[in-house]
C-alpha cells in the first residue's frame, strides 16, 4: 500500500523526518534531492544576469567620468572669463531690460483690467438688484465702479464709451437709492437687513451718521404721509401709517448710534476689493485682475465717520421728528377720511388706531399720548359726525325722486293688484313663513304700485343707510377697552388715565354721535317737510289740471314714509322723531281728495231731491207709531251714502285714514246741508205738487212721463209739507249719524231746528225719529264702514 509522503518544509527538525516508515522517507529524500537540483539551476540563472547588469554599471562610469572632465573643463573656462564687474554690469543691463518690459505691459494690463471690472460692474449690479442680494453689496460694486471710471477718466485717451458706462452707473446709483429708500419705508425687515442697508446708503452717498439719520427719518416720514393718501382700505394704511411712526422711533432706539457704527467701522477692516463677497462675485475676476486694477482701486478702504452721531443727538431728532411726524399722520388722517363715506370704515379706523395708539403710542419721544389720544379721537368722531349729517341730509334724494315722476307722470293708473280676491298669474312663494305672500297681500291692500315702490326704496334704502350708526353708537358702547389693555394697565396707566379712558371712549363718544344723529335727522326731516310743502302747494293750486292720481299718488307716498319715521331711533330709549307730516300739511291733499270724491255723490243726491220737489211721495204709508213717523231714511239718502262710499272705494280704501275722513265728512256735510236748507226753503216756499203715485226716487216714470202729468197740479198742504219734512229730518238725522261728530252738532243743530219747527215735530216725536235713526245706523253701519 502507498504511503502518501508529507512535505518535508513543514518539519522543525531532520529528526521528524525519521519518524516515518523508510517508504516515505526514501521518497522524502528524492524529493529533497530533485528541490537542490531546481535550486541549482535557478542559482545559475541569477549569477549570468548579475554578471551582464555588472558589465553595463561599468560601462555607464567610464562615461559619467569622461562628461564630469568635460564640465570641470567648461567650468574653469568659465570661472577664467567672470569676474564681479562683469557680473554687475550684466545684472545691470538685465534689470534695465526687465523694467522696459514690464512698464510697457503694465500700462496696457492696467487699462485692459480696469475697463473689464468697469465694463461688467453695471452687469453685476443689474443681476444683484434683480435677485435678493445685499444692498450693501451693491454699494460696495458702486464705490469700486466710480474709482475705476475716476482712474481711466484720467487717461490720455479719450474713451467715448466711459460716458456711456459712467451714464448707465448713475442709472443704477438712483435705482439702488430707491430700492434703499424702499427697504427703509418698510417695516417688515429685521434689524439686521435694515442696519445694512443704512451702511449701504451711507457708502453709497457718502453720508456721516447724522445725515443717514436724518434721511432714514425723512423717507419713514414720506412714507407715512404716502399710506394716508391712497383712497383704498383706508383703515389698512391708517394702521400701517400709525405703526410706521411707531416702528420709526423702535428702529431708532435700537439702531442709532451703537449698532450702526459698529456696522460702519466693519468697513475700515479691509480694502473693497479685498471683500471676499466681491471677490466671489466670478464676473468681475477680482482675483485675475487684481493686480493690474490700480493702487487706488486695489487699496480703497472707506472711513467713514462711525462715532460721529451720540445718543443725545439722536434722542433730539427722534423727538423733533416725532412731532413732526404725528402731525402729518394727523394732517394726512383727516384728508384721507374726508375722501370715504363709509361709516363702517371710520370706525374700524378709529377703534385700531386708539389701541395702536394706547399699546405703543408711550414708546415716541417728545409727545404727550394723552393729547394725542384726544386728537385722534377728534378727527375719527368728527368725520363720524360729518357722514352722518351727510347721509342724514341725502333724504333729499325721495324728493328728486318724487318730484321727477310727478314731472313725467303719464296720466294712466296703475291697474295691478286692485283687488285681494284677484287671482295671480303666478303662483306665490308660500316658503320661510310666507312672506312674499305676506307682502303681496299688503302691496295689494295699500295699493303699492311701482311708482310708489320707487319712491318708498329710495326711503327705505336712506333709512339704512342712516341707522348704519346704530350698530356702530352699539359697538362703541359694548367695547371694554380696560379688559383689552388689562395686561398693560400698570405701563399705561399714568399716559392715558384709565380711569376715565372708558367713559370718554365708551360713553362720552357714542353719546355725542347719538345727539348729532338726532339733531341731524330732525333737520333733514324739517326740510322735507319743507320740500312736501312746495309739492303740494304747486299741486293743489293747480288742482283743475293736476289729475287726482297725483294726489293720490302723494298721499300713498306720505303715509309710506310716515309709517316709517318711527324706525329712525338709535335704540329704545331715544326719543321717537316727530312726523313732518301734520295733519294742517296734508289738509290740502284731503280737502282735494275729499272734493273729487263728494262731487259725484253730491250732485245725484241734488238732482234726486231737486226732482222729487215735484212729485207726491206715498212712502208715508210705512211710517210706524202713533203718531206715525218715518222709521227708515229716504231711498235718496241711502243711496247718497252708497255713492259716497263707492266713490271713496274707488279712490282706494287704503286712503282713509281718520285725518282724511274727518276732512271728507266735514266738507260733504257742509255741501249735503246746503242742499238741504235749500229744500227746505223750497218746501216752505212751494204751492203746487205734481199728482202722481210714485216719486221718481222710488220707481222713475218712463220718458214723456213728466208732460203727461205737467198740467196735473194739485195744490200743496200743511199735512204734505209736514210728511215730507219728517222725511226730511230722518235723512238728515241718518247721514249726520256717518258725517257728523260732536264739533258740528252746533251749526247742525239750528237747521234741524229749523226742520223741526217747520214739520211741528214735537220733542217726544224727535226723541223717536233720532232713536229711529240711530237703529237704522246700527243696521247699516257695516255697509258704509270707510266713514266710521
Amino acid at each position: 500500500m502507498a504511503t502518501e509522503a508529507p512535505d518535508p518544509r513543514t518539519f522543525k527538525s531532520w529528526e521528524d523526518a525519521f519518524q516515518h516508515p523508510i517508504p516515505v522517507v526514501r521518497k522524502l529524500e528524492n524529493r529533497l534531492r530533485s528541490n537542490a537540483g531546481e535550486n541549482r539551476e535557478k542559482l545559475r540563472s541569477l549569477v549570468g544576469a548579475s554578471y551582464r547588469s555588472l558589465l553595463d554599471t561599468a560601462e555607464t562610469i567610464i562615461d559619467m567620468e569622461l562628461r564630469m572632465g568635460q564640465v570641470e573643463t567648461k567650468l574653469a573656462r568659465v570661472g577664467q572669463n567672470c569676474n564681479s564687474r562683469v557680473v554687475d554690469r550684466i545684472s545691470r543691463n538685465a534689470a534695465k531690460f526687465n523694467g522696459q518690459i514690464r512698464n510697457r505691459d503694465s500700462e496696457r494690463y492696467t487699462f485692459a483690467s480696469q475697463l473689464s471690472v468697469l465694463h461688467n460692474c453695471p452687469v453685476v449690479m443689474s443681476r444683484l438688484m434683480r435677485g435678493d442680494a445685499s444692498y450693501l453689496l451693491i454699494a460696495k460694486i458702486l464705490v469700486i465702479s466710480r474709482l475705476l471710471h475716476k482712474a481711466l477718466s484720467y487717461s490720455e485717451t479719450d474713451f467715448p464709451f466711459l460716458n456711456q458706462i459712467r451714464d448707465r452707473l448713475s442709472a443704477l446709483r438712483r435705482k439702488l437709492l430707491l430700492r434703499i429708500d424702499k427697504h427703509l419705508a418698510s417695516t417688515m425687515s429685521d434689524t439686521v437687513v435694515l442696519v445694512d442697508t443704512l451702511c449701504a446708503y451711507s457708502l453709497a452717498t457718502s453720508s456721516t451718521p447724522t445725515d443717514v439719520l436724518r434721511h432714514f427719518h425723512g423717507v419713514r416720514l414720506e412714507g407715512v404721509v404716502k399710506s394716508l393718501q391712497s383712497n383704498a382700505d383706508l383703515a389698512k394704511n391708517g394702521i400701517r401709517a400709525l405703526k410706521l411712526c411707531l416702528q420709526t422711533c423702535q428702529d431708532t432706539f435700537s439702531i442709532f448710534p451703537r449698532r450702526l457704527a459698529e456696522s460702519l467701522a466693519k468697513l475700515k477692516v479691509q480694502p473693497l476689493a479685498q471683500d471676499p463677497e466681491v471677490r466671489a462675485l466670478h464676473e468681475l475676476n477680482i482675483d485675475v485682475h487684481d493686480r493690474w486694477i490700480g493702487e487706488e482701486a486695489r487699496n480703497y478702504t472707506p472711513w467713514p465717520r462711525h462715532d460721529e452721531l451720540q445718543r443725545s443727538e439722536v434722542e433730539k431728532l427722534l423727538s423733533q421728528w416725532s412731532r413732526q411726524a404725528i402731525s402729518a399722520f394727523l394732517k394726512g388722517t383727516k384728508a384721507a377720511l374726508s375722501q370715504t363715506k363709509d361709516l363702517r370704515e371710520v370706525a374700524s379706523l378709529r377703534q385700531e388706531l386708539i389701541e395702536t395708539w394706547i399699546l405703543s403710542g408711550s414708546r415716541m419721544p417728545g409727545l404727550e399720548p394723552a393729547v394725542v389720544l384726544d386728537d385722534l379721537r377728534d378727527a375719527m368722531n368728527e368725520q363720524l359726525r360729518t357722514i352722518v349729517r351727510s347721509r342724514a341730509q341725502a333724504l333729499q334724494t325721495v324728493v328728486f325722486e318724487l318730484t321727477s315722476m310727478l314731472r313725467a307722470w303719464s296720466g294712466a293708473e296703475d291697474k295691478r293688484n286692485t283687488s285681494l280676491w284677484a287671482i295671480p298669474s303666478a303662483p306665490i312663494d308660500l316658503s320661510d313663513g310666507a312672506q312674499s305672500f305676506k307682502l303681496a297681500v299688503l302691496d295689494t291692500h295699500q295699493r303699492h304700485d311701482e311708482a310708489v315702490i320707487r319712491v318708498v326704496a329710495t326711503y327705505d334704502n336712506w333709512v339704512k343707510s342712516v341707522l348704519e350708526v346704530k350698530a356702530i353708537v352699539k359697538s362703541m358702547r359694548e367695547t371694554r377697552w380696560d379688559d383689552t389693555f388689562a395686561d398693560d394697565v400698570n405701563d399705561l396707566d399714568d399716559d392715558f388715565g384709565l380711569d376715565s379712558k372708558q367713559s370718554f371712549l365708551s360713553d362720552d363718544d357714542p353719546r355725542l354721535l347719538e345727539e348729532v344723529t338726532q339733531v341731524a335727522l330732525a333737520d333733514s326731516l324739517a326740510s322735507l317737510r319743507e320740500s312736501f310743502i312746495q309739492i303740494i302747494l304747486q299741486l293743489t293750486s293747480s288742482a283743475e289740471t293736476s289729475p287726482l292720481p297725483q294726489h293720490i299718488f302723494l298721499l300713498r307716498v306720505i303715509r309710506e314714509i310716515a309709517g316709517r319715521i318711527p324706525r329712525l331711533r338709535l335704540h329704545d330709549r331715544s326719543a321717537s322723531l316727530s312726523s313732518p307730516f301734520t295733519a294742517e300739511l296734508l289738509k290740502p291733499l284731503h280737502a282735494s281728495l275729499a272734493k273729487k270724491t263728494t262731487v259725484p255723490a253730491l250732485a245725484a243726491y241734488n238732482n234726486v231731491l231737486t226732482a222729487g220737489r215735484k212729485y207726491r211721495s206715498k212712502s208715508h204709508i210705512l211710517w210706524e207709531g202713533n203718531p206715525p213717523l218715518p222709521a227708515q231714511p229716504s231711498p235718496s239718502a241711502f243711496r247718497f251714502l252708497q255713492e259716497l262710499v263707492k266713490s271713496m272705494g274707488a279712490c282706494g280704501p287704503d286712503l282713509w285714514a281718520p285725518d282724511s275722513v274727518h276732512v271728507l265728512k266735514a266738507m260733504a256735510l257742509d255741501e249735503v246741508s246746503k242742499t238741504w236748507k235749500e229744500t227746505l226753503n223750497v218746501i216752505n216756499t212751494e204751492e203746487h205738487l205734481t199728482a202722481s203715485s210714485h216719486s221718481p226716487v222710488d220707481e222713475p216714470e218712463p220718458q214723456g212721463a213728466e208732460k203727461s202729468n205737467a198740467s196735473d197740479l194739485l195744490p200743496v198742504d200743511k199735512e204734505l209739507k209736514s210728511e215730507r219734512l219728517k222725511q226730511l229730518l230722518l235723512d238728515m238725522l241718518y247721514i249726520y249719524r256717518y258725517l257728523g261728530s260732536l264739533d258740528e252738532w252746533k251749526p247742525f243743530e239750528e237747521l234741524v231746528r229749523a226742520v223741526e219747527e217747520a214739520s211741528g215735530v214735537d220733542e217726544g216725536m224727535m226723541s223717536r225719529m233720532r232713536k229711529n235713526a240711530s237703529d237704522y245706523g246700527r243696521k247699516t253701519y257695516l255697509l258704509f264702514a270707510l266713514l266710521s
